[in-house]
């Protein structure tokens, strides 16, 4: 068994490694397209090749735990826990890189619109990635349950953006590409939300046992 707890706490550090790169990646990418900043853009972008061999990497190793070992019980939770979040990780890192890209494309199209409440997504976005890869670490789940408030804080945000580009199309249709640009911004940092929720509902059940829906629990379908 210590061969076991061995291989269980480098999962583990991987998944840190991986959930720690993400939020970074999504912090950078928002700071480049709020910045105007292309090399950082590009940074963001060329990180996407470590978060995806983590990924597989992670995936590699969770998988040799259930066919050498066959845990059981909380081993078997975390393992299923691992593989399930790795996939929603990397997603988010896949949003991030979208969104270094659309900096990269912004750059020479400038427009009037100001970036506030994307950033202020941005940085919901990232606390609650980070929180997940925290609480996967340490069992601590306490903060997890409410999550659902920082899921409609985002969809709340989100609909403020589309309002207000829509509004600057209206008002400068030459732009209406840019502007969209900043909708989909808006729509990715609403899904790591949505993903977020998915990973806190995993740690939860692997943490307690208990199978809870977190994007539910404020009366949202």
């Amino acid at each position: 068994m210590k061969r076991l707890t061995a291989d269980i706490k480098r999962v583990t550090e991987f998944v840190t490694e991986l959930g720690e790169l993400t939020a970074a990646m999504l912090e950078g990418a928002v700071d480049a397209l709020v910045n105007s900043d292309v090399n950082l853009a590009d940074e963001v972008v060329g990180k996407y090749e470590r978060a995806a061999y983590l990924e597989a990497l992670i995936e590699d190793e969770a998988l040799r735990i259930l066919t050498l070992y066959q845990p059981m019980a909380a081993d078997m939770r975390f393992t299923a826990t691992a593989l399930k979040m790795i996939t929603y990780l990397e997603r988010i890192s896949k949003y991030s890189r979208n969104i270094a890209k659309a900096a990269i494309y912004l750059r020479d199209r400038p427009t009037t619109y100001k970036m506030i409440e994307v950033y202020e997504m941005c940085g919901i976005a990232v606390e609650m990635v980070r929180g997940v890869v925290s609480a996967f670490e340490s069992g601590n789940v306490k903060e997890l349950y409410d999550y659902n408030l920082l899921d409609d804080r985002l969809d709340h945000f989100r609909g403020n953006v589309i309002e207000d580009n829509i509004r600057h199309m209206a008002a400068d249709p030459t732009a209406i590409e840019a502007y969209t640009y900043y909708i989909s911004v808006a729509k990715y940092l609403e899904r790591v939300g949505d993903n977020a929720c998915k990973i806190a509902e995993k740690i939860i059940y692997m943490v307690t046992g208990r199978h809870i829906e977190v994007e539910k629990r404020s009366g949202r379908l």
